[in-house]
């Protein structure tokens, strides 16, 4: 679970730091979502699977890219608002380039599924299945019987 938390790449995450420690590393490093730089995400947990949702207001479906590479989700967007006065003196509309990276550790990639509706994007992750253990087996036991001959032929050197 605790690698569904995004990561970033700053100072603070030094290796053998405890900065580096996931558990910490939002708590630390929130300017990507403070700073008007990124974008917020909740992450919830089903049964068989995980919902990220992105708040990503403003923008269409298409200037959403969502990718997977090296075992890592992508999700990026370019905000790009128009100026349509020139005469503007002050205005808060983004524009720029945003983008949040999650591990896949533990999920399905080839069963990724997204939509996008009111704002936010809604990427459905599903779990990967446990390895079942395997179950119990006889081992045969070669060589001698209780009466001390052989059952079976003694293999030949070569």
């Amino acid at each position: 679970m605790y690698t569904m938390i995004p990561f970033n790449r700053t100072l603070l995450n030094r290796p053998n730091s405890l900065f580096d420690d996931r558990f910490f590393r939002s708590f630390f490093n929130m300017n990507d979502c403070l700073a008007g730089q990124g974008f917020r995400v909740d992450i919830r947990e089903n049964e068989n699977d995980y919902v990220l949702e992105a708040e990503l207001p403003g923008l269409s479906r298409d200037a959403i890219d969502l990718s997977v590479e090296n075992n890592t989700l992508t999700v990026s967007a370019d905000y790009n608002s128009e100026k349509k006065d020139e005469r503007n003196y002050y205005s808060e509309r983004r524009t720029g380039h945003v983008q949040r990276s999650f591990s896949l550790d533990g999920i399905r990639e080839d069963a990724i599924s997204a939509s996008y509706r009111d704002g936010i994007l809604y990427v459905t992750l599903p779990k990967a299945q446990p390895d079942k253990p395997a179950g119990a087996r006889k081992i045969a036991i070669e060589g001698a019987n209780a009466s001390g001959s052989d059952t079976e032929a003694e293999p030949t050197q070569a």
